[in-house]
């Protein structure tokens, strides 16, 4: 994406196999020059034959290849330094394996042969708001075809999100100020949207105000106190309103329909779940002369039906594949708007039927497993000031760096409120590890609003929170969502 390429394209599985050639020349050729210094590994006479083969086989692929950076690699390896007589130093091997932990530790996106999840990443602005930014990679790549700061600036905006209503599609704060929306509460939408996760969040009751909601717009007291319902399908907006105006405010979260990109250039932005998984086997076949695969394939509702052919596929190209993920299609609820809802009334089945209809409409039980964590483990710890007050947020770590538990410590606080905060840590750490997504918790936690609240201090990304729970849950979000 930063050198102006396609994930799938002919041009960037050369770049991908010319830079593969140059590491593994690179290290071939100091494995030589050490061995000539302090003589080859033990064993090496054994696995001469097999290691001559190796540097053989990775010389003539380099030679196939037309990149600048593939002439450097076979520069290194015709000018081995006696690796027939001296040996090597050490057997070189270079793997390509997701490693999250790595990834965060080097600050790139992405560590292996996969293509980028997308073009966007949650994290904190300029502003201070917390949002969609557009990936430095993008940018880059923006850049590199020739697209100037301007235009740049408005795909951000595109894909990451103008954090307001004003003038937008569907609902936009004039709609709803027709509606009889006061400015208090408009602008507490607008300042609800400059951090939300989803428009939902912003243009809801809690937000505009239980008491606007019963006396302005004559919701039922539930309603109004955001147990029930969607507020804007109930004010009369469609969904696809609804979608259009979150795409406006918080972001379409990648250009596949941005304005002004030039349609050859679409492909070059595409997500991981727009790339057939034919090309992630290519890509990975592409660098197999020199290095290891350990190639994991997610298969969507589109492509699950090819698995066999897929499978196929990679023995023929000699790709290792140590997995083949499912992704399961995500799950709309529409919700009835307040003049849809049904009226009330009785209506029980006789006894001994309602258990036989229970039965029929339940979806039948799945059987999770607990993914329990290593004995010793990674994570980090943030200490944190949130409205004056002292949090320590420990985390633990799989080893692929993915979330799994955390703890909550809170300096000088009483007992009962420690003790609440440390088992709803706990709650959270066992959903984690029962296959909860971070991402519902954040969703569920963002914009609480309680007492500590305020100024955030010793947070880089950070700058205010509207309760404990608010930052803990941005903290997460911006370590283990990019």
């Amino acid at each position: 994406m930063r050198a102006g390429l396609a994930y799938a394209s002919p041009e960037a599985r050369t770049l991908a196999a010319a830079v593969a050639s140059l590491a593994h020349a690179a290290a071939i050729s100091e494995s030589a020059v050490l061995a000539e210094a302090r003589g080859p590994y033990p064993g090496w006479n054994a696995a001469k034959r097999a290691e001559d083969a190796i540097v053989r086989n990775a010389r003539e692929a380099a030679a196939a290849i037309t990149h600048s950076i593939a002439t450097r690699a076979r520069s290194l390896y015709e000018a081995l330094p006696g690796a027939k007589n001296a040996g090597l130093r050490v057997s070189v091997s270079i793997a390509f394996a997701n490693d999250a932990a790595a990834a965060r530790r080097t600050g790139i996106a992405q560590t292996a042969l996969a293509p980028l999840a997308g073009i966007t990443r949650f994290g904190a602005r300029s502003d201070g708001s917390f949002g969609r930014l557009l990936s430095e990679d993008a940018r880059a790549g923006l850049a590199v075809l020739g697209y100037d700061d301007a235009e740049i600036a408005e795909f951000a905006l595109h894909a990451a999100g103008r954090r307001t209503l004003k003038g937008a599609p569907g609902v936009s704060l004039e709609r709803l100020a027709a509606l009889g929306l006061t400015e208090p509460a408009l602008a507490a939408i607008e300042e609800a949207a400059a951090d939300a996760f989803n428009l939902r969040a912003a243009v809801h009751p809690l937000v505009i105000g239980p008491e606007l909601c019963e006396e302005v717009l004559k919701l039922p007291p539930d309603m109004a106190a955001g147990k029930r319902g969607d507020l804007m399908m109930t004010l009369g907006f469609s969904e696809e309103e609804i979608t259009a105006a979150e795409a406006y405010c918080m972001g379409a979260g990648d250009l596949a329909a941005a304005t002004g990109l030039a349609e050859p250039h679409r492909a070059i932005f595409a997500g991981a779940r727009d790339i057939a998984p034919d090309a992630h086997i290519a890509m990975a076949a592409a660098v197999a002369p020199f290095a290891r695969t350990a190639l994991e394939l997610t298969l969507t509702d589109k492509t699950i039906a090819r698995r066999a052919e897929l499978l196929e596929a990679a023995r023929a190209a000699k790709v290792a594949l140590i997995s083949m993920n499912v992704e399961a299609p995500s799950i709309t609820l529409t919700l009835p708007s307040l003049e849809e809802e049904p009226e009330e009334t009785d209506r029980r089945l006789p006894a001994g039927k309602e258990t036989s209809r229970q039965d029929a409409s339940a979806p039948p039980a799945v059987d999770v497993q607990r993914k329990r964590l290593p004995e010793r483990r990674k994570g980090y710890i943030q200490k944190s000031v949130v409205g004056g007050h002292k949090v320590y947020l420990h985390t633990g770590e799989y080893d692929d760096g993915a979330l799994g538990e955390i703890f909550i410590d809170l300096h000088k606080e009483g007992a009962a409120f420690r003790s609440l905060m440390n088992n709803f840590a706990i709650s959270i750490s066992i959903g984690l590890q029962y296959g909860v997504p971070l991402e519902e918790y954040v969703d569920a936690f963002l914009f609480t609003r309680f007492e500590p609240a305020g100024e955030v201090k010793g947070n880089e990304t950070i700058r205010h929170a509207t309760s404990i729970l608010d930052y803990i849950f941005r903290e997460l979000a911006v370590s283990y969502l990019g």
